[in-house]
């Protein structure tokens, strides 16, 4: 949540630093960023977890802490 309100500090930081006079970026960040952004993430963290869960749950603990490496 702390990044979604840094982000938009960091935007307009960002955009005033790169801006040039014949040139000017749009300044302001409409609430579907943020939605399409938190959304994006859920939905990232969702598929990383559904994919390694199958990948830890075959791996033996005990054998595991038994091992060199």
């Amino acid at each position: 949540m702390i990044g979604l309100f840094m982000g938009k500090w960091l935007h307009s930081w960002l955009i005033r630093t790169v801006e040039v006079d014949f040139l000017m970026f749009g300044r302001s960040v409409h609430t579907r960023s943020y939605i399409l952004a938190a959304l994006l993430t859920f939905v990232f963290s969702l598929s990383v977890n559904f994919f390694s869960f199958f990948t830890i749950k075959d791996i033996d603990m005990i054998q595991s802490l038994k091992s060199v490496e």
